[in-house]
């Protein structure tokens, strides 16, 4: 017995569900005032206008129109019903609207946590060249030092990563990069005449490095050792921008990536080739678990496409 009343209950629930279709038909009425405008709106026909108007009113168990000499003729309960029916429709196609902007990237907002080799100039420009082609998108870049940016991302807190050294990949997806190093020199250096840049070049000479404790300046000191030349560390400073101001004001020279050289070239620096290669090693950072958005993913395509181009390769 209760099977068959709830069996009742249903079939009458499902018969009284008005369809979009026939509040759209009505809402098509009521804006053009004839079947045949409404039928134009809507692209179909016009018994299939009337048919859906028919079943509305059938549904709602009231007249919607009058019906005169093949017009139709609103009733007061179909101008007070059609208020409601046309907010509903516009909050529909809101999140049709929205839908169809989360697809193409274009709605949410990105979180971006990187070390200040990228924050400081290259992400900003990659940023602003995305957001001119998503102008729905917010983004919040904030410059970090690279434990702090790992951390950030190990707890949810941004969306992408950008960091050097060694990483948890319990608690994040890391996708490692490699970056080529060039050396910069004043504009005035009797070594801009040279493509390609050795130790022996820079034997004894006063260079701008990172402090000496840190891993890359060691890895250079190794690397004029072998060479039999000295690295004399003169100004240590942790960035790299600051190293570029360093040589523009033409004192001594850096090794720098090849982001950051891409900058300083405009403030008057000598960019030239080191060798033997040297490279500055970081990686794109995920929270673990948290699924991509488009937005990011469609952000980091901008990403790789720019870091191609400085000859910046994945592992």
């Amino acid at each position: 017995m209760s099977d068959v009343c709830c069996s009742q209950e249903i079939s009458e629930s499902e018969s009284w569900m008005i369809k979009l279709r026939q509040l759209e038909a009505f809402h098509a009425v009521m804006l053009t005032g004839t079947v045949t405008a409404a039928a134009g709106k809507l692209k179909i026909s016009q018994p299939a206008i009337s048919d859906l108007v028919a079943q509305l009113e059938e549904q709602l168990g009231f007249p919607l129109f009058s019906r005169e000499k093949n017009r139709l003729h609103p009733t007061d309960e179909a101008r007070y019903l059609h208020a409601s029916v046309a907010n509903a429709l516009d909050g529909l196609n809101g999140v049709e609207r929205l839908a169809e902007d989360i697809r193409n990237a274009n709605a949410g907002t990105l979180r971006i946590a990187a070390m200040p080799m990228l924050a400081l100039n290259f992400l900003p420009r990659v940023a602003s060249a995305f957001l001119a082609r998503h102008e729905d998108v917010n983004v919040v870049l904030q410059a970090r030092s690279s434990p702090t940016v790992v951390r950030l991302i190990a707890t949810q807190q941004f969306d992408i990563g950008f960091a050097e050294g060694d990483f948890d990949t319990e608690w994040m997806d890391a996708r490692r990069m490699r970056m080529p190093c060039v050396c910069i020199l004043p504009g005035d250096s009797p070594l801009a005449g040279k493509s390609v840049i050795q130790p022996e070049d820079l034997n004894g000479l006063p260079a701008v490095m990172a402090p000496r404790e840190h891993l890359r300046t060691e890895s250079l000191r190794k690397i004029f050792s072998e060479r039999g030349c000295h690295l004399n560390l003169k100004v240590e400073t942790p960035l790299f921008t600051s190293m570029c101001a360093f040589v523009a004001g033409g004192y001594g020279y850096s090794i720098v990536d090849a982001v950051t050289a891409q900058t300083a070239s405009k403030e008057g620096v000598v960019i030239r080739e080191f060798s033997p290669g040297f490279f500055n090693d970081f990686a794109v950072l995920f929270p673990n678990g948290k699924p991509k958005s488009i937005t990011a993913q469609s952000f980091m395509g901008s990403v790789m496409a720019e870091l191609a181009k400085l000859c910046v390769t994945a592992d």
